[in-house]
């Protein structure tokens, strides 16, 4: 059970000169009609228009007011031919939301007649930089070519997790640990930035709902957790507990309709109640709720961007060794790792103070990043590897990394950037996508 993600609504406008040949201003129309139709077949975003082509002020006046009514979540400039200055101005000196300007070739050339998409665009790099708003750039009017549909993919997953996390909202459960400044946020700087709401839940109140999950609610569930973890029949009881916890924050994720949750893991829960939240985070980010830990706001959006980019299950993670024998990093929590992400069942065995998850995710591509705040400025890190085995070197949740450009220089980048021990951590590369992000949201960003 995954997050059922909006169907984004991207405004389209196709620029053109009203006074070129008939079959030229038929064939712009058709280049961006191909471009409407990968856009809503292939990338599933509905396309919001006033007319087939836009010509003057006033049609553009016309289509920002459409875009705005309508909420767009992107807009696509498309350059069917050329177009003056005042046309595409009119569109962004009133909307700001993500934009993506896509040039095309001079199909007219062999005809010796000029249609100017290119001389069109050059222009609009001066007006976004004049009204202070970003936008990506895609060239070529063959929707079938490889770079056009990879650039444009990357724009819509970026603006999806642009969207995701201005309309989220992320529960803060208790407070973080002692000594764990780096979990510390700022709420007004979120949501001025992101658009994420932040929402409280006190220890008191979950401890409560804890307490009032009934039997028969633990015996349903139980049957869940016997099929998705190697649970041994001395540990069978103890297990409820897990349940207990699992089934708690799951009733506070749908009562406060959250998206996301940073819980306060330890000392209260793990070491007082002796009933770890690790292997009920785990089990939400496979549901789609994704969940940090110690509170780590910041470590949470992180984990909503690469779900929103991929649709696939992230999880969180500290870095904890260089294993030089491997030629790899060794990144490692107290039971979290989510079971759909493991080969084989994950065990439930005593780690630390109470009982949670040993397991091994399995191999292949990932990608390992941070959105962080410094200073209350934003930054992001992200890096590239492999991973390279699926030994258990810890009890809890282990993940064995390569990264592309070296560990060392990744462990390094991690300290002098001010990056803090926990990651998120996606399968897939995602690279492009996070740059697309920091882009489009003028975030610094740091690709290791």
């Amino acid at each position: 059970m995954g997050t059922k993600f909006k169907k984004l609504k991207f405004g389209f406008v196709n620029l053109t000169l009203d006074f070129l040949e008939e079959k030229d201003l038929n064939n712009a129309i058709k280049f961006a009609e191909d471009a409407k139709n990968f856009l809503q077949k292939e990338m599933g975003v509905t396309i919001v228009e006033s007319a087939p082509s836009v010509n003057s002020r006033s049609m553009s006046n016309a289509a920002w007011k459409l875009f705005k009514a309508k909420n767009v979540d992107a807009v696509v400039i498309y350059n069917g031919t050329f177009s003056t200055g005042e046309v595409t101005a009119e569109i962004v000196r009133n909307l700001e939301v993500p934009y993506l300007i896509w040039g095309i070739e001079e199909f007219a050339i062999r005809k010796h007649n000029f249609t100017g998409s290119m001389v069109g665009v050059m222009p609009q790099g001066s007006i976004f930089a004049n009204f202070g708003q970003k936008f990506s750039f895609v060239y070529g009017s063959d929707i079938k070519r490889q770079s056009v549909k990879d650039k444009v993919k990357v724009f819509v997953n970026a603006v999806r997790a642009i969207s995701y996390l201005k309309e989220a909202t992320i529960g803060v459960i208790g407070m973080r640990p002692d000594g764990f400044e780096i979990s510390d946020f700022d709420e007004l700087a979120i949501k001025k930035k992101f658009g994420t709401t932040i929402t409280k839940v006190s220890m008191y109140s979950f401890t409560n709902i804890i307490k009032n999950i009934t039997d028969k609610e633990i015996d349903e569930d139980m049957k869940t957790q016997q099929d998705i973890f190697d649970i041994s029949n001395e540990n069978i009881t103890e297990s409820r507990g897990i349940s207990r916890v699992y089934l708690a924050v799951k009733k506070v994720a749908q009562e406060r309709n959250l998206q996301s949750y940073a819980p306060d893991c330890w000392p209260e829960l793990r070491d007082q109640d002796k009933t770890p939240i690790c292997p009920a985070n785990g089990r939400m980010n496979a549901e789609g709720i994704m969940a940090s830990c110690e509170c780590d706001v910041n470590g949470a959006m992180t984990l909503m961007m690469e779900y929103a980019m991929t649709q696939t299950t992230p999880w969180i993670a500290d870095l904890v060794n260089y294993l030089e024998d491997k030629e790899a990093l060794l990144f490692w929590h107290c039971g979290n790792g989510p079971f759909n992400l493991s080969d084989k069942k994950p065990k439930i065995e005593r780690v630390f103070g109470g009982l949670s998850e040993t397991s091994s995710l399995r191999s292949g591509v990932a990608t390992v990043c941070r959105l962080n705040s410094i200073r209350g400025k934003y930054t992001l890190h992200v890096g590239l590897g492999k991973v390279v085995d699926n030994d258990e070197y810890l009890k809890g949740s282990n993940l064995t990394i390569k990264m592309n450009n070296g560990n060392m220089r990744f462990i390094e980048s991690l300290l002098f950037n001010g990056v803090p021990h926990h990651n998120g951590i996606v399968y897939g590369d995602i690279v492009s996508e996070v740059k697309e992000f920091a882009h489009l949201m003028d975030i610094p960003i740091v690709i290791q």
